[in-house]
């Protein structure tokens, strides 16, 4: 059976337009309105990686989450829940400068912390690796990522997204264990994914980030809004869009050597455009690269740097903001 993909031309964060194309997801991918029900938990994993204000392209547009919201609503899911695990602050300040709190008020969705790391024996045997265990108390997860180079990876999409499940600041570390072997990284994200395996991704490509990402890049109009039941497909097709080497996108070229999802376009169904091609862009610049691991003067500034932003920073502003 063929991958499904919807794609959709969405030029800026308009509310309606954005919910429009969730809705027209769940039409193409599922028909039987299978995915979604009353009663059920779902846990929304965007790209929370720091806190910087939307308009940075760092994180996932609060709009794309907004959408979902509404729709989730509609179809009368208990409870809504947004989490990450992001690499400098708590979780609080940076869905709050990414622009999610109102979230809570007007659609009752909970920004929850990942909680209850266990381990997670991996293929790749990479040691220490701990994913949150709190991921069994949810009925659906949907992954929402940010379409952004990655200095790192050449590209931050669907399945490097889920990378975020792995709870608290463990990721530098794991970085330095797979040795700089960006491909061995890939299939640990691999191995990752197929243990989430979210029932959705939908990728927030309105605005994508180009150069020096996942933080210091720049924004990039794209202007493309992607969505499917497959990770793998989905992070393909926009690998072609920006016209970036498959073999240089380490996560995706993992999924190919383990057979994880569908790969090649022929297996792939793309819906919502006529011709995919007809979104190709030429001018998205990449990443340069550097090595995945970090020595442990870098890594111990890694650990210094969440301690000030959590413990004393966040501290002191809370006591500033305080009645």
């Amino acid at each position: 059976m063929k991958s499904k993909v919807h794609l959709q031309k969405i030029a800026d964060y308009s509310l309606d337009n954005v919910e429009q194309f969730v809705r027209d997801t769940l039409k193409a991918l599922d028909p039987e309105a299978s995915l979604f029900g009353p009663g059920q938990k779902v846990l929304l994993k965007p790209n929370l990686l720091r806190g910087f204000k939307p308009e940075r392209c760092v994180t996932t547009h609060p709009v794309v989450v907004e959408a979902v919201c509404r729709v989730l609503k509609d179809l009368s899911v208990q409870q809504i829940v947004i989490s990450d695990s992001p690499a400098l602050g708590s979780l609080s300040a940076v869905a709050d400068k990414a622009g999610y709190v109102f979230l809570e008020k007007k659609y009752g969705a909970q920004i929850l912390p990942l909680t209850d790391p266990i381990p997670f024996e991996n293929a790749e045997q990479v040691p220490h690796l701990k994913i949150a265990g709190c991921l069994e108390h949810y009925d659906r997860v949907i992954n929402l990522p940010k379409v952004k180079s990655h200095c790192q990876m050449t590209m931050t999409l669907g399945i490097k997204n889920l990378f975020g499940l792995v709870i608290g600041k463990r990721k530098p570390a794991l970085h330095c264990l797979v040795k700089n072997d960006k491909l061995k990284f890939g299939k640990m994200l691999i191995d990752i994914a197929r243990h989430v395996n979210p029932c959705l991704t939908i990728a927030d490509g309105i605005q994508a980030m180009q150069g020096q990402g996942p933080i210091n890049g720049t924004p990039y109009p794209l202007g493309v809004m992607g969505a499917s039941k497959d990770m793998t497909a989905l992070d393909r097709v926009f690998a072609d869009l920006l016209s970036i080497p498959l073999d240089k996108v380490y996560a995706l070229e993992a999924a190919r050597l383990k057979q994880f999802g569908q790969f090649q376009l022929e297996d792939m169904e793309i819906s919502g455009v006529a011709d995919y091609r007809t979104l190709v862009v030429e001018d998205f610049k990449q990443a340069y690269p550097i090595d995945i691991s970090f020595n442990p003067i870098k890594l111990i500034k890694s650990f210094v740097k969440q301690f000030y932003e959590v413990g004393i920073k966040e501290r002191l502003a809370g006591q500033r903001t305080a009645p």
